[in-house]
């Protein structure tokens, strides 16, 4: 499947159904600065993110702007895509702001999701080579680490968030997912 046509044609979907969101920017802090990213400079970001990010606040758009990033951020079934550490902050700062955010749980699952793909590869690892291939050919998973280890004030807070855990049900390998990723 062709990630990116399929993120063009559901973010198609997404301002056909809620054109608002082409219109204004959003004051809610979490998005702070994402009007600002060069989001047309990334590999394989052929749509405008802020729309997106804007439409995971509205609780009529969020389902469909959930799935639009889904395509976006993901590159095949077990990568992630040079999209994903421009929008981990975000995600990040969304999942762990507000508890009456639209889809947090989901959200937040598709943190766990960076963080756990973004783990480096063993190279000693044959199986782990095999499965998510060497370092060298995804800088976007270094990325994406850094990006957390920016953000990693908000990954405390989400460790912390004893109701957003327990309504997840994670087991504690996801935790340490989530923590090493951050360099927790």
């Amino acid at each position: 499947m062709d990630h990116e046509a399929a993120a063009v044609t559901a973010m198609a979907a997404l301002t056909a159904a809620h054109p608002h969101l082409r219109q204004e920017a959003s004051p809610h802090p979490a998005l702070e600065g994402c009007e600002d990213v060069e989001w047309s400079s990334i590999p394989g970001c052929p749509v405008d993110v802020p729309v997106i990010l804007r439409g995971l606040l509205d609780p009529d758009a969020a389902e469909m702007a959930e799935r639009a990033l889904d395509w976006l951020v993901m590159s095949g079934p077990m990568s992630i895509s040079a999209t994903m550490p421009a929008v981990v902050p975000y995600l990040l700062r969304l999942a762990a702001a507000d508890p009456s955010i639209p889809r947090r749980n989901e959200l937040f699952g598709l943190v766990l999701i960076a963080a756990v793909l973004s783990a480096p590869t063993d190279p000693d690892n044959a199986w782990d080579l095999a499965v998510s291939g060497p370092e060298d050919d995804h800088p976007e998973r270094a990325l994406c680490r850094a990006a957390f280890v920016a953000d990693a004030a908000w990954v405390r807070r989400l460790l912390a968030d004893d109701e957003l855990l327990a309504s997840l049900h994670l087991d504690e390998d996801d935790r340490a997912s989530l923590a090493q990723a951050a360099g927790l």
